[in-house]
């Protein structure tokens, strides 16, 4: 997201945990955006109050346990009318991998990379996810269930299907007022 952020002319920070992808995202920016590793549990001390018009939160947010915390932050690192983007895991993903109840709000255990690891996640219905948001102070301007690109269909027949079928991911655009 930095890469496209920076190729339409805007000033970037990137934030990110990890100093290997950190390095992975300094190459691939090559100086374009200002780069800082940063625990999103911790409050964003490095940013004035309203010093940002934006911020992209790519799946991301449903790894957070302090989430009321670090969305308050971004209501105040942005200025009024600033833009929050938010793309997380969709609930009825979760809940179709997981089972149980649709309305459960727990943090889940999911094995990646065929099992050689796994991550831990929030899952919770799109009640929870949105209430935390606007409790924030945040307005909804847009809600989008992304479908896969024409082009998947071609490279991965398979998960085209899979994606066309059901949602996967949930994407929303905030304002804060």
């Amino acid at each position: 997201m930095p890469a496209e952020l920076t190729a339409r002319g805007a000033s970037v920070v990137g934030i990110e945990g990890s100093p290997r992808l950190l390095e992975h995202a300094a190459v691939r920016l090559a100086g374009r955006a200002e780069l800082r590793q940063h625990d999103l549990e911790m409050p964003l001390a490095f940013a004035a109050d309203a010093s940002f018009d934006g911020a992209v939160m790519a799946l991301v947010v449903h790894y957070v346990d302090a989430r009321r915390q670090l969305l308050a932050e971004l209501a105040r690192v942005l200025r009024p009318g600033g833009w929050l983007v938010v793309s997380t895991m969709h609930p009825t993903a979760d809940w179709n991998r997981f089972g149980g109840s649709y309305y459960a709000v727990e943090k889940v255990d999911r094995p990646v990379a065929q099992g050689r690891c796994h991550t831990h996640y929030w899952r919770m219905p799109l009640e929870t996810f949105l209430a935390e948001l606007l409790g924030a102070g945040f307005v909804l301007e847009r809600l989008v269930e992304p479908r896969p690109a024409p082009e998947l269909r071609q490279i991965d027949p398979e998960a085209h299907d899979k994606l066309h079928t059901a949602p996967c991911f949930l994407t929303v655009r905030l304002r804060r007022p």
